[in-house]
């Protein structure tokens, strides 16, 4: 290790010092990109110049009784045991620019140590993450992988750890993070790597890979073919986003989606996946709908675990028809499994599939709906007891509804939905294109999406039903917004509870 002079650094830090971590990997190799690699370069390279959006963030407490040179060696244990930690992607200029993967068999890594004195390592921890985080990486050249330690009076606090995209997806970065704390604590406990991306590229160019793929592209091209276009088309027509975002936080929604899962045996995502697209297809008057979810893809035993970017688009098909919402539920249990299982294949090809499909029928496509459920943490807890309808009011109350700050464009994205929390509290932050959604807003869409969950749950009424319902609620307020007897407060009037920005 090598420790470099101090640097001077603006508030709330007075210095850092870097100390310089070297490591030696088993074996050093390079390969074209994987599937979910090519996916995430297709993002980045769509990104303006200097965008550093897409970087990852983690900040990773250190148990007392370990030392700096622990917390560096631990560093380096986790670089030398996933290959995406230390593998640069240099443009290929006999691949059109494509990027290729070359995994390092060793090389230095570069550790700022910054210390608190009286200051806050929480607040400490947030500054050095900004720093590392807001700087593009050149994937090139320079290795995936930023790292701070916070010391307190020269004891290590947390671990700071930035991470390019391109080598990872938001479910490595919770992984590597559970490797770090395994290696400062009990490092034997430790059991092998998962797959490493090579690995996966060997897999992707098998004969069985291709038959998954195939079947993938089958799916996609029946779908494609026969949903409406409102599901595919891409309002801008070359123009220019007219995108408005809104967040809400609603105990109400993350309890009544729970109880739900609970009754229909299926999981809270499940429920969450199948209400939206309930929702969205009311909005529009569609009752074949479609969404894109954004799926980690780990599905074997041997990539559980695997580090690396991952993350695949799945294609959730659900008609809507008469039935109880129970067995809308199951429906879309069995079509979650389908979309799950053709969501394997080369990214570039697939939207080559798309828009040949869509341009038979005259559709400029690229104006999907999203859902991307970043949530890393614990799945949801149990529903608990079952509330009445007066606890559900009292929570519906506590409702807020946030404009979140935002500086990113979802490309032609026409509804794109962020799953933050569903535990306590349900956490959704929605950007929708204005003219996709008409009148009302991602602000009203989430607010209709905490009570459509709330009356499926209190009547276990189906799409149609509902759909009925969400009509007579809209147009027959009572003094608090009661619509058809449901009980529960109207946009309007829920509006006026809703905090600041």
């Amino acid at each position: 290790m090598r420790t470099s002079h101090p640097v001077k650094a603006s508030h709330p830090v007075r210095a850092f010092h870097r100390v310089s971590v070297t490591f030696r990997a088993p074996y050093g190799d390079r390969g074209a990109l994987t599937w979910g690699q090519t996916a995430i370069w297709e993002v980045l390279r769509w990104l303006p110049p200097g965008d550093a959006s897409l970087n990852l963030l983690a900040v990773c407490e250190v148990e007392p009784g370990r030392d700096v040179d622990d917390v560096l060696a631990a560093v380096r244990a986790l670089v030398e045991r996933h290959d995406a930690l230390h593998t640069l992607f240099p443009r290929d200029d006999g691949d059109g620019g494509k990027p290729v993967q070359v995994v390092l068999r060793s090389g230095e890594l570069e550790v700022a140590v910054h210390e608190t004195g009286t200051r806050n390592p929480v607040t400490v921890a947030a500054y050095a993450g900004a720093r590392l985080r807001d700087t593009p990486f050149d994937i090139g050249g320079e290795l995936p992988l930023r790292v701070a330690v916070v010391t307190t009076g020269g004891v290590p606090v947390r671990v700071v750890l930035v991470v390019s995209h391109m080598a990872v997806d938001g479910w490595s970065l919770k992984i590597v993070c559970e490797d770090l704390r395994t290696l400062l604590s009990a490092p034997a406990a430790l059991g092998p790597a998962a797959e490493q991306p090579l690995g996966r590229l060997a897999y992707e160019n098998s004969e069985r890979a291709g038959l998954r793929e195939r079947r993938a592209f089958d799916y996609w091209a029946e779908a494609v073919r026969e949903l409406p276009r409102v599901w595919l088309e891409d309002l801008r027509q070359g123009g220019e986003a007219r995108q408005d975002w809104s967040e809400i936080r609603s105990r109400a929604l993350s309890r009544a989606i729970r109880a739900l899962a609970a009754r229909a045996s299926v999981t809270p995502g499940t429920v969450l996946q199948a209400t939206v697209a309930l929702l969205l297809g009311l909005y529009k008057g569609e009752d074949d709908v479609a969404l894109r979810l954004i799926v980690s893809t780990r599905f074997k035993p041997e990539t559980r675990r695997f580090v690396g970017a991952f993350n695949q688009n799945a294609l959730l098909r659900l008609r809507l028809r008469q039935e109880s919402f129970s067995g809308f539920l199951a429906h879309a249990g069995r079509a979650a499994l389908a979309a799950y299982g053709t969501c394997e294949y080369d990214p570039v090809r697939l939207e080559e599939l798309v828009a040949r499909v869509t341009g038979e029928r005259g559709i400029g496509t690229d104006g999907y709906c999203f859902l991307n459920d970043i949530r890393f943490d614990a799945p949801a807890p149990p529903a608990g007891r079952r509330l009445s309808p007066a606890e559900y009011d009292a929570l519906l109350d506590e409702t807020e509804l946030v404009e979140p700050p935002h500086d990113t464009d979802q490309k032609g994205a026409t509804f794109f939905l962020y799953v933050h929390e569903l535990s306590e509290r349900a956490v959704l932050t929605l950007c929708a294109d204005r003219r996709f959604l008409g009148p009302k807003g991602p602000a009203d869409f989430l607010l209709d999406l905490e009570w459509l969950a709330v009356e499926a749950l209190r009547t276990d009424a189906g799409p149609l039903r509902l759909a009925e319902a969400l009509a007579a609620r809209r147009s027959s307020p009572g003094p608090r917004g009661h619509g058809a007897g449901t009980g529960l407060p109207s946009t309007s009037a829920r509006r006026e509870k809703l905090s600041p920005p």
